[in-house]
């Protein structure tokens, strides 16, 4: 017998390095994408469009007839606000025991307090590029029990809740999971696999849409009007204007005719050429952001690889990040994000949409200007943070969107 080692001593202490490892992204850059914000008070905004010109203009001959007097038409689009909530319970016990960072990694109020701030960020990133409906993913091929799939993997966060609501009836609510884990890998399909904490019933079916929280915590159809219903060529009512009655208040939109395709240069100069006609040849000042996912990033880089051009003392090779490409179309910047849905690219106009802002997220401060209240029932304090806001575009027609685009993801995460 060798004698007793350090794994059968059990006495040691345990040597914890300062600091702690963040390994999720926590990054947003939507918020600098809207150029206009302001500060607002009121029932609703209301922007007056113009739908219709003075037509009562033409071509005669000497001595002819005058067109008799037209009028324009106006419709007024609305604006209103959207609310974000998020809450911090921190016990009595633990502020005692981690209030510093003397014997722990990092002072625990200070911790949960930014952690909770980190994930609005992640939670905003994600929201801001879709279409306002709290939907993170639809329900994959394999709909139930110990793992399940979905098909986008990015926002199912370890330890959060979310809930099933069928495809064809959104109001019924099918199931509801804790998410346990995600796995890096991709199903042969391109979809994630997740585990719930708790094996999933059936009841749910492939294309159902998961949504962000659960119960009165849900974010179904409560999420920030988000830049694929800005930037949008569906008939409906958007903003209070109906887009049937009034089909040039809606974006261009390049679709593959409904099927997948490649993106090419050939399409990004049509996507440029229907702006700048719709336009009447306005140039955009600083040109227009093209805001892509990494993967169709990926797409982009590769598609304009043939025309990089290296001198005799170069030391790189490739493309940098933010590529801006200038033609008689005028000028694009090619931007990537990790939370932009996949298969989708947004051409901004950023002049065009606007932020109009309640209330900057912020902690809910009490008369004496704290940030944490004491709980008399339990032993806790407890933090709350709102923000109330909401994107807005003018002139929909200065920015575009390709959706249906071949792309190929390689990590859930």
């Amino acid at each position: 017998m060798a004698g007793v080692g350090i794994d059968d001593w059990g006495g040691s202490f345990i040597k914890y390095l300062p600091g702690y490892t963040r390994v999720l992204n926590r990054a947003t850059r939507l918020r600098q994408i809207p150029l206009g914000k302001m500060k607002w008070s009121g029932s609703k905004l209301v922007k007056k469009i113009e739908m219709g010109m003075n037509t009562a203009y033409t071509s005669g001959v000497d001595g002819g007839a005058i067109p008799p007097a037209d009028k324009g038409v106006f419709v007024e689009a609305e604006g209103y606000r959207k609310f974000n909530y998020g809450a911090v319970a921190i016990t009595d016990g633990l502020m005692y025991n981690a209030g510093d960072t003397e014997n722990s990694c990092v002072a625990a109020t200070s911790y949960y307090l930014k952690s909770m701030l980190e994930v609005a960020k992640r939670y905003e990133n994600f929201m801001l590029p879709r279409d306002g409906s709290g939907v993170v993913a639809t329900l994959g091929a394999t709909t139930s029990g110990a793992t399940f799939t979905v098909s986008d993997g990015r926002m199912f966060l370890p330890g959060k809740s979310y809930e099933i609501r069928s495809a064809g009836t959104p109001a019924n609510i099918v199931a509801q999971f804790t998410v346990k884990s995600v796995s890096r890998a991709l199903t042969a399909a391109g979809e994630a696999t997740v585990t719930p904490k708790a094996a999933l019933a059936a009841g749910g079916s492939t294309g159902d849409y998961i949504v962000w929280g659960v119960g009165e915590y849900s974010a179904y159809q409560k999420c920030i009007t988000g830049l694929d219903l800005l930037i949008n060529d569906s008939l409906t009512t958007f903003q209070a204007v109906d887009c049937s009655a009034y089909p040039w208040y809606t974006s261009p939109v390049i679709d593959g005719g409904g099927s997948t395709y490649q993106i090419t240069p050939a399409i990004v100069r049509q996507m440029q050429a229907m702006l700048k006609q719709e336009a009447e040849d306005f140039e955009v000042p600083g040109g227009l952001l093209v805001y892509t996912s990494v993967w169709d990033g990926l797409s982009i880089e590769t598609m304009y690889e043939n025309v990089l051009r290296l001198t005799p003392d170069s030391q790189a090779v490739g493309l940098p990040g933010g590529m801006t490409f200038k033609s008689a179309l005028g000028t694009v910047t090619f931007l990537s994000d990790h939370a932009m849905p996949y298969g989708k690219i947004f051409f901004i106009n950023r002049a065009k949409i606007s932020r109009p802002v309640q209330k900057e997220l912020d902690w809910r401060r009490s008369e004496g200007g704290g940030i944490f209240e004491r709980n008399d029932r339990q032993a806790n304090y407890t933090a709350t943070c709102i923000e109330v806001s909401d994107l807005f575009i003018e002139e929909r027609h200065q920015c575009g969107k390709l959706r249906n685009l071949k792309v190929t993801p390689y990590s859930a995460y």
